[in-house]
């Protein structure tokens, strides 16, 4: 498992450590040291591991070969399983010592070398049998090129290595055979790292450089401070160390004179310039082979006789190879240059015997060495970084809290100044040192980890401190760490498990059966298998470094991204009630923002970055339904960021309604479940076992309706817009599951709202809106919609499924007055109108038209009548239909055929139908006689000027059905639309004549039609006393008792002025017989004023008695005798205007032949020849 403290830590300091840049991936324990088991005083030295193959050296001078089995396909721990293979005790000339101090692996040529109590054995790999003779007196082996890594390996070439032996460096040559290549004049030499022919060394006192071919050094500065010996010796010289040449160069202070510097790109040295190479090993197409440089002697074979002569060579001479005989010559010595620059150069120490320092030389890149120097143990040390000219690197440089014990580089590092090759992807550079604690009291050692790649300006100096689980409290000071020879695939168990999807089940369903249920199980179980291969896939990562303590190793792993933010994020989780708001928020915020913007570089990132984002915004809903809970209304601020953080977390909108028990049986889990990241799972599962919000109060007024309600609308809202995008799981099952959620929120949410019809804008369009653009889950929307009494909005939702007899059916409820609490189906019975209208069902039309006639007559009975309908019915068989399902309407029907569509065919059957109406009404109840009697005899008893008797009894209606029916009676009969003309007369007139001194207009209209207009004048006059309608009698020409509205009767249509005269004549006959002599008087006098032009004056003047006032018809007589003076003047001046116009026409005639002139006729011209 990845571990990264001791279990014993509290979970904080757990968390906080696996914030870190490296976690330890178990990789044995408890390696039997001892042979029996007995000896506890025994501990890992050194560890190396390839191909399968791991080696452990102890302190008891024995190295043990373990061998990795294959791992058990059923076992999903990812643990590797290694199994002793041997246990070897390496030859040694010493019986006592610090037992295995090296082991180097050489893959490439099958060889390895161990150090063992200062002596140096070969074995062959990976058995570990002897190889060579062994050499004692070694201090120290490697030496590798270390930029030989970027160039291709081939197995047929020997390694040549560095032996640091008492007195000398000897290079070997190690393939099939081990060959001395030369020693190099360097003694009690702890530490090399090489680049080509360029290596840094290290004794007990100081750094140096050293060219391995020119065999020339050139002292750096001393490893202590405090060091007087090392300081006097450092004096920028450089040396001829070679062992046949004993003229000393002249002093220099770097190797710029002595060594070629490195070649750029375009062909030019630099002093600053990197390469990977030197002298030969340049990149043009001369490049000889890798190690061809080290071999300018021939070697000879380490197992033959030390006395064996040997003929000198060029390199024993001091002679140059032909590439670099052509560099320049060593520049003069410089003693004036200044040294670099030493910590604590200035400090003045006491003069006793210093603390010698270890010196530490490793290779951050290919053209710098980073080394260590400090002052005691003690104290903080420093890493510097030296160039291949000896030069410190203007980079800035590496703090330690104390000196090193090891340090080990990590990563290629990234410069922003390179180009990144295609496929490649930058590496961050780290630096891991074993330090001691700065508690002197805290003998156990830590591992400090700081990016070697960026200047403290730019926050390289941050320090990340790392403690080795299941520390051996026994053996704290024997903690190691290196790099081995290759990269190792190391599974990420953390990862895995956290990432690895597995199945929820949020509700658990009784109604399947058994065998159903034993299929999702192992579709279940099927998924499950390939999740965990995909997991497994995805947490596989590299690594080269190995740390040991005691008798456990680990594999020193890159921590993944997810990782170290998901031990912020479960930091976060760890406040304490008291820290909710500055807890929680403020840690997820922080993780957010550090996430805000970053680009995934890697699959791991891609899913890992999607998990964290998952995870907060869990992490703060849970926190904001806390707080709910709690009675807490939540800042808007803090609100938008849980909202934001739902959004983009893009969590599967089924878990955050899990989470809410109010939409908790919205969830729609599907056949195949809900599948979710394993640690957001336990999140979850953890969640609604601790806190119970099923019983908490959701009521919209309070905190739940302004901290959850809201939130969780937008984020549904947010959701249904993903709709068709494709690239979601489990798509039908998710937007089920979001449309019942939103539908139940935003009933819940409206539940508050006043009744009525939507505003633009509130909470009610929103459902409305949400209805009307269709839902997937349809069934749930319909109870939920029942459950919440909104039929209305459930008439919408079947409207968007076009199930058009639920409309209806819906819509009837509501009219019907069963329970709607939204009361937005205001105009009702019109909306049922103009559905049916639309619809092309003629059976639905039927029924619903049919009760909607029977509900509302006059508005039913448009369905069956509508041109614009889709349906057209028959007018005969709608009145059918209407007698026998709505008989109220049918009077309507023929109403809208009579006067809206003007149909004449239908007069009589309108017309029989109110006539049936009202006389059944005056044959059942005398009552009605009597009103109608008296409506006469009060209007009669009206003063002039008085309304129409139409008027009259229209104000004055009873507001009865038969009382309505004889108002229409009287309108169609004597109205001027067409219908007027085209009813049965005579047929109708034989129905009223028992009635007719209770229907006296209808008897008056029926006698004009007839043509007996003395009669109907004769009852205008004295049945009703309607003198202003008997004079509309007269100049309508009897046809119509009511007067035409404006435009609806043509000029040409009204009678000539005789037919007028003659009915005027007639109804001054019946004034002259008005019982009361005042209303005679005054009728006859306004009649004879009014319409003189229509009476002759001679027969006026014989009907007016002798007896009245010749002031009565003064008004007529005056108007009279105008006329007739009127008409004298008009015949005259049209005499005189004809006579002028004779005259005229006359002078004309003579002009005209004066201009033509005369014309002679001759009648022998006309005559043809004889």
């Amino acid at each position: 498992m990845d571990s990264q403290a001791d279990p014993g830590d509290p979970p904080r300091v757990a968390l906080e450590r696996q914030q870190g840049s490296y976690v330890f991936h178990e990789l044995i324990t408890h390696v039997p040291l001892s042979e029996d088991g007995e000896n506890e005083d025994i501990w890992i030295t050194c560890v190396e591991i390839w191909d399968e193959n791991l080696y452990v050296g102890t302190s008891a001078g024995e190295l043990l070969h373990f061998v990795r089995i294959p791992q058990d396909p059923s076992d999903q721990s990812g643990e590797a399983n290694f199994i002793l293979a041997s246990r070897l005790q390496p030859a040694t000339s010493q019986a006592d010592g610090p037992g295995v101090e090296q082991i180097l692996l050489l893959p490439t040529v099958g060889k390895a070398c161990i150090v063992c109590n200062s002596s140096l054995t070969f074995y062959s790999l990976p058995e570990l049998t002897p190889a060579f003779r062994r050499l004692d007196n070694c201090s120290w082996v490697g030496g590798l090129d270390q930029n030989a890594e970027s160039r291709e390996h081939d197995s047929d070439v020997a390694v040549i290595i560095m032996v640091c032996l008492k007195s000398r460096i000897r290079l070997i040559q190690i393939g099939d055979e081990a060959r001395k290549v030369r020693d190099i004049q360097f003694g009690g030499c702890l530490a090399i790292n090489r680049k080509d022919s360029l290596a840094c060394v290290a004794d007990a006192h100081s750094y140096a450089m050293l060219d391995v071919v020119q065999q020339q050094k050139v002292p750096l500065f001393p490893i202590s401070s405090v060091d007087e010996e090392a300081s006097a010796s450092i004096g920028g010289a450089a040396e001829d160390i070679s062992a046949l040449n004993a003229q000393r160069p002249a002093r220099s202070s770097s190797l710029i004179g002595a060594l070629p510097r490195p070649m750029s790109s375009d062909g030019r040295r630099g002093s600053h310039e990197r390469s990977t190479s030197l002298g030969t090993f340049g990149n043009g197409p001369g490049q000889q082979q890798r190690g061809s440089f080290l071999l300018q002697s021939s070697p000879r074979k380490l197992l033959e006789p030390p006395g064996t002569p040997r003929r000198p060579t060029s390199s024993q001479s001091g002679a140059l190879s032909p590439e670099r005989a052509s560099s320049p010559a060593p520049r003069a010595p410089t003693p004036d240059k200044p040294l670099p620059a030493t910590p604590d150069q200035q400090i003045e120490h006491p003069s006793t015997t210093p603390e010698l320092l270890k010196p530490h030389i490793a290779s951050p890149s290919a053209n710098e060495f980073l080394l260590t120097t400090g002052t005691t143990k003690s104290d903080p040390g420093v890493g510097m970084f030296v160039n291949l000219e000896g030069d410190v690197v203007p980079r800035g440089t590496i703090e330690f809290s104390r000196y090193p014990e090891v340090i080990v580089i990590d990563g290629q590092g990234i410069d922003p100044s390179a180009s990144v090759k295609p496929g490649e992807l930058p590496e961050e550079g780290f630096v891991l040192a074993v330090v001691q604690p700065l508690q002197s009291e805290d003998p156990s050692r830590i591992v400090e980890v700081q990016r070697w790649d960026m200047n403290p300006s730019e926050g390289g100096n941050i320090k990340e401190t790392m403690r080795l689980p299941f520390l051996d409290r026994s053996k704290y000071d024997h903690v190691g760490i290196r790099k081995v020879c290759a990269k190792n695939s190391v599974q990420l168990i953390d990862v895995r498990d956290k990432m690895r999807l597995r199945r929820m089940n949020l509700r658990l369903s009784n109604k399947k059966e058994s065998r159903d249920e034993r299929q999702q199980n192992e579709k279940s179980e099927a998924r499950e298998k390939e999740e965990m291969q995909f997991a497994i896939r995805l947490s596989q990562t590299q690594t080269q470094l190995v740390s040991w303590s005691g008798s456990n190793i680990w594999w020193t792993v890159r921590n993944s991204l997810v990782m170290k933010l998901d031990a912020k994020l479960e930091l976060a989780r760890l406040a304490t009630p008291d820290e909710i708001t500055d807890g929680t928020q403020k840690g997820v915020k922080n993780v957010l923002n550090d996430i805000r913007g970053q680009e995934p570089r890697t699959e791991l990132e891609f899913l890992g970055l999607n998990y964290i984002r998952q995870k907060a915004s869990l992490l703060l809903f849970t926190d904001l339904l806390i707080r709910t809970a709690a009675g807490t209304i939540v800042p808007g601020n803090d609100k938008r960021i849980v909202e934001e953080s739902l959004i983009t977390g893009d969590v599967d909108p089924r878990i955050i309604m899990a989470l809410l028990p109010v939409l908790r049986d919205e969830v729609e889990e599907g056949p195949q479940g809900i599948w979710f990241p394993s640690g957001l799972k336990e999140l979850v599962e953890g969640f609604l076992q601790v806190h119970d919000l099923a019983g908490k109060n959701i009521d919209v007024n309070g905190p739940y309706g302004d901290n959850v309600l809201p939130l969780i609308k937008r984020y549904l809202l947010h959701w249904r817009r993903k709709k068709g995008f494709g690239s979601i799981p489990d798509e039908a099952d998710v937007f089920k599951t979001v449309d019942a959620a939103l539908l139940h929120t935003l009933l819940i949410i409206d539940s508050n709202s006043p009744r009525g019809q939507a505003i633009a804008g509130s909470t009610r369009s929103e459902l409305n809106s949400v209805v009307d653009s269709g839902i997937d889950c349809f069934d749930r929307g319909v109870e939920l919609l029942e459950q919440y009494h909104r039929l209305y909005v459930l008439s919408r939702l079947y409207q968007s499924r076009r199930i058009s007899p639920k409309v209806l059916g819906t819509w009837k409820r509501i009219l019907e007055n069963e329970q709607d609490d939204g009361g937005e189906f205001t105009n009702g019975e019109q909306e049922v109108r103009r559905y049916i209208g639309a619809i092309r069902d003629t059976n639905l039309i039927k029924e619903y038209g049919c009760w909607l006639a029977d509900r509302n007559p006059s508005l039913g009975v448009r369905v069956f009548a509508d041109d614009n309908s889709r349906v057209k019915f028959e007018p005969s068989d709608t009145i059918a239909l209407l007698k026998e399902k709505a008989p109220g309407a049918v009077k309507h029907f023929l109403e809208h055929l009579v006067f809206g569509k003007n149909l004449a065919q239908y007069a009589n059957d309108l017309i029989f139908y109110y006539l049936s109406t009202v006389t059944n009404e005056l044959s059942a109840h005398s009552e009605s006689r009597t009103i109608l009697l008296q409506t006469y005899e009060t209007y009669r008893a009206l003063k002039p000027p008085k309304p129409t008797y139409r008027t009259f009894i229209t104000e004055n209606a009873l507001g009865t059905d038969w009382w309505d029916s004889r108002l229409r009676l009287l309108q169609l009969l004597g109205g001027h639309h067409a219908a007027a003309s085209k009813y049965d007369v005579t047929a109708i007139f034989e129905r009223l004549e028992p009635y007719s001194q209770e229907l006296v207009p209808e008897m008056i209209i029926l006698n004009g039609r007839q043509g007996r207009h003395t009669e109907a004048i004769r009852l205008l006059t004295h049945g009703l006393g309607d003198f202003d309608t008997a004079i509309s009698y007269c100049l309508l020409g009897g046809s119509s008792i009511f007067r035409p509205a404006l435009g609806e009767r043509a000029k040409d249509t009204l009678p000539s002025h005789e037919v007028q005269a003659v009915l005027f004549n007639h109804l001054l006959d019946e004034f002259l017989r008005i019982e009361d002599l005042q209303d005679r008087i005054e009728r006859t006098a306004e009649l004879l004023e009014r319409f003189g032009g229509w009476f002759d004056i001679e027969r006026v003047l014989g009907l007016i008695p002798d007896t009245w006032s010749i002031d009565i018809v003064a008004g007529f007589l005056v108007h009279a005798l105008r006329r007739i003076v009127h008409d004298r003047s008009e015949t005259q001046v049209t005499r005189y205007l004809r006579q002028s116009e004779n005259l005229r026409i006359s002078a004309d005639l003579i002009d005209k032949i004066e201009e033509i002139g005369p014309t002679v006729d001759r009648g022998e011209e006309l005559e043809g020849p004889s």
